[in-house]
Parts: C-alpha cells; structure tokens; sequence
C-alpha cells in the first residue's frame, strides 16, 4: 500500500506524502523511514502523541 501511495502522489505531482502513527509504534516507524520517509515531528491529539512522517 504504502508503494501505491508514493506512486499516486508522484502521479499528481504532489510535492509531500504525510503519514502519521501513534509515536509508540517503533515498528511502524521503522517501515515509514524504510521507504524514505523522514520524521517531521510529534504532535499530542487529545490524549495519543503522534509522530509525522513525510
């Protein structure tokens, strides 16, 4: 899913692709920065951290 999705924003010409996971997920993590994605920050929503990848 996550090539499709790199795919399909270069399709539009989309200059960032965002994702976000529950900042406790370091496997999660790992798949995100593995294709490139890199950590762009932390962000509290409600009560869960979240880190933003692009």
């Amino acid at each position: 899913m996550l090539t499709w999705a790199v795919e399909r924003a270069q399709t539009l010409s989309k200059r960032y692709l965002r994702l976000d996971c529950d900042d406790l997920r370091p496997r999660l993590r790992a798949v995100y920065q593995s294709f490139g994605f890199r950590d762009r920050s932390e962000r509290q929503i409600t009560a869960y951290f979240v880190s933003r990848y692009e």
